[in-house]
């Protein structure tokens, strides 16, 4: 006979013959990805099946009844997740793919993407042009009137300008004018109310930083879009010419980002009787303006790389000429002991000193420091030079020298540099120093007698700045043992790595406390020790130093 425990087995093993079933179908929808499935129902599902098979094995309720009850503890967290989690879009069983496709934004995105797509073809075409100008004298300007024919066209403005910050002149130029743009700032009195003068005058413009839009927009670097600019200060209308209203306005400054600099503003213009800027266009324009700076990078770079290249070149010529110019060896000269230093920048080309036995009764000596620095330095340079070498062999005296020579530079419409000049002429055989002077290069001379070094030169108007400047002559007789010294600046403002100069003190003691020594080696110590004050610092300016001694 069946007793009732022997038959309460059969349901124990169906209900675990039911959780591997369910166990079973739970896999088959989550490979499929029918459904999400917790691990809670494998482990509530495991639990069950324990239970029934340890119950059968150690008859006995109390087990089994304490395993379900935790089993049904286990789901109420799994349920309180699904009852409150974020709710699920369900596909009807009536509704078709095609109906579910309908329902997704997908139109308004695809349109988004198609005017996106647009602005970056645009703003590629930018980059193409960039690289384009590289072998157009004419590219800048050619890349500069796409961009604003592209903002204009793109923003449906009606017109549109791109102006360009010169950062030496603080001021901004416009570079490129595009159709009808009404100049948002005050016309000059004497300007005619004409479309074709007013615009002209526009194309040609230029603008301080300050008290105009242009230059507020460039120097604060923000974008901005106007729709009403009567409201602003900044902007001025000139009506009452319908040419002349104000409608809308859209300023985008132009950046290097890597120097965070502002090198032009883009501004474009609606008429007043054409809706105004709005968001959707002030983000094209600035989307634009990002393609264009990238664009302006790459040309501006590549013209700032070719013109170093262009002066480190010409620099190297120039310094390889200047070096031709000074004496390989001094000539013997009669009675005198010359010692001399030259300590040449690289690209500088600047300072210079010759001496030349003119006549039995001059010597000529030159000292020359010519501003600036490249090819049009040397020209200048070779001019003086060129000059001296001619006129020193006559009568004339070293200030008559010096008024030919500053003529002859100032009528010169390319030498647009001046010079610092010290011509100093010796007659041997009396002792006679003739000298005259024209800007900052200075002649001391070390009086034996004193045992005091004291300037002689007087201070005068470089050659090359005004064509009536007269130089005067200075003459004196020297000595025996007297010194004269001529140097260039660059020597005394020599600076050490604690920015201290070198200084005029410092020369003139080496002096004094050398003098019974020849020239050659007064300049000699001159030259070591200023070597030892700079140290590795970098040599700022030429150095060039004379020393004339009387034996």
């Amino acid at each position: 006979m069946f007793t009732s425990d022997a038959i309460s087995y059969v349901p124990l093993f169906g209900i675990a013959a039911i959780a591997i079933v369910i166990a079973v179908l739970l896999t088959i929808i989550k490979v499929r990805k029918t459904a999400k499935v917790s691990f809670i129902a494998y482990f509530a599902l495991a639990i069950i099946v324990f239970a029934c098979i340890y119950t059968a094995s150690h008859p006995g309720m109390m087990l089994f009844a304490l395993l379900l009850l935790f089993t049904a503890l286990l789901f109420i967290p799994y349920c309180i997740m699904l009852a409150f989690g974020k709710p699920q879009e369900f596909v009807r069983a009536d509704e078709s793919e095609a109906e579910v496709e309908e329902k997704k934004p997908e139109v308004v995105v695809e349109e988004i993407q198609v005017e996106k797509i647009d602005l970056i073809q645009k703003g590629k075409a930018f980059i193409t042009l960039a690289s384009d100008s590289f072998s157009d004298k004419d590219g800048m300007q050619t890349l500069l009137d796409s961009i604003n024919a592209t903002c204009v066209e793109v923003t449906q403005a009606n017109g549109g300008a791109i102006l360009m910050v010169d950062e030496f002149e603080d001021l901004i130029t416009v570079k490129s004018f595009n159709g009808d743009f009404p100049p948002p700032y005050k016309l000059p009195e004497d300007l005619p109310h004409k479309p074709l003068r007013v615009s002209t005058s526009f194309k040609y413009a230029q603008f301080p930083l300050r008290d105009n839009i242009f230059g507020e927009v460039a120097t604060a670097g923000k974008a901005e879009v106007l729709p009403v600019p009567k409201m602003d200060e900044r902007i001025f209308e000139n009506g009452p010419e319908d040419f002349l209203k104000l409608g809308s306005f859209i300023f985008i400054p132009l950046r290097m980002p890597e120097r965070d600099v502002v090198v032009g503003v883009l501004a474009l213009s609606r008429n007043p009787d054409t809706d105004p800027f709005g968001d959707k266009e002030f983000d094209w324009a600035q989307t634009l303006a990002g393609f264009a700076e990238s664009a302006l990078k790459t040309v501006l770079n590549f013209k700032q790389y070719t013109e170093k290249q262009e002066l480190t070149k010409e620099a190297a010529i120039a310094s390889n000429i200047q070096l031709s110019f000074l004496p390989k060896k001094l000539p013997p000269l009669p009675g005198l002991s010359i010692g001399t230093y030259a300590e040449h920048t690289s690209g500088v080309c600047s300072d210079i000193y010759d001496v030349i036995p003119a006549r039995q009764d001059r010597i000529a000596f030159i000292m020359m420091d010519v501003a600036g620095k490249g090819m049009n330095s040397l020209l200048v340079m070779t001019m003086i030079r060129a000059m001296f070498r001619l006129i020193v062999n006559t009568t004339q005296t070293a200030g008559t020298i010096l008024s030919w020579a500053n003529r002859g530079i100032c009528s010169e419409p390319n030498a647009d540099h001046f010079a610092s000049v010290a011509l100093i002429n010796y007659d041997p055989g009396k002792r006679k120093f003739q000298l005259s002077t024209g800007g900052s290069v200075p002649v001391l001379r070390y009086n034996v007698a004193k045992e005091a070094v004291e300037k002689i030169s007087v201070t005068c108007e470089p050659i090359g700045i005004e064509k009536t400047t007269s130089y005067k002559d200075i003459e004196f007789t020297a000595s025996q043992g007297d010194i004269i010294i001529c140097y260039t600046d660059g020597l005394v403002e020599a600076l050490n790595a604690q920015g201290q100069q070198y200084s005029l003190a410092s020369l003139t003691n080496i002096i004094k406390a050398n003098a019974k020594l020849p020239g050659k080696d007064i300049a000699n110590l001159v030259k070591t020790d200023i070597k030892k004050f700079v140290g590795n610092e970098t040599l700022r300016d030429d150095q060039t130093l004379l020393v004339i001694k009387i034996q």
